[in-house]
């Protein structure tokens, strides 16, 4: 059986949640491509950047007209989240996985940006991104989040969205969501 639940973002994004734990917030886009993108959300300090969350974003299919200008900024490197809202739209995340999936040494990219060793358990958290305005609900990506462990594990994640979530379909390594290392 598969689990999934919705909830209503509000005004509190994952860009939000980093600023108000480490001071800042910025987005940097690894790579992309006109169906996926991969990217740093961070915080810096004199040290440099770390990564707090590694998003794989997975386009849902050609943009709807209604958010074309949305998508433009956002492939233009903003933050999907922030654009999103700035744009008056209201975000809605339908649960696919929320947990914990050990991340082999393979997936270096992930070592290095987030500046921890692996392998490690990390808070992953995977959902379809939706928004929603004027009666008009669009949906728009599949994300996949993947946490820094000085910022969010398990148990932070079932507290802001109140469960953890497992589905049935056999996905278990980190892999199954956003494919071998650095693609």
């Amino acid at each position: 059986m598969t689990l999934a639940a919705c909830a209503n973002l509000g005004t509190t994004l994952n860009s939000d949640r980093i600023e108000r734990a480490f001071g800042n917030y910025g987005v940097e886009i690894l790579r992309a491509d006109e169906t996926r993108r991969v990217t740093s959300l961070h915080s810096a300090d004199g040290t440099g950047k770390t990564t707090r969350t590694y998003a794989v974003v997975q386009y849902r299919e050609t943009p709807n007209s209604l958010i074309a200008a949305e998508h433009a900024k956002i492939i233009d490197g903003g933050s999907i989240g922030t654009t999103f809202r700035e744009a008056g739209w209201a975000i809605d995340k339908q649960h696919i996985f929320i947990g914990e999936l050990e991340v082999p040494k393979t997936y270096t990219e992930i070592a290095d940006v987030m500046r921890i060793s692996l392998p490690e358990l990390l808070a992953t958290h995977v959902y379809l991104f939706n928004v929603r305005k004027d009666e008009r609900t669009v949906q728009y990506a599949t994300i996949t989040e993947i946490h820094h462990p000085d910022y969010l594990d398990a148990i932070a994640l079932q507290g802001i969205y109140g469960e953890i979530i497992f589905d049935d379909s056999n996905r278990d390594c980190l892999h199954d969501f956003i494919g071998l290392p650095n693609q």
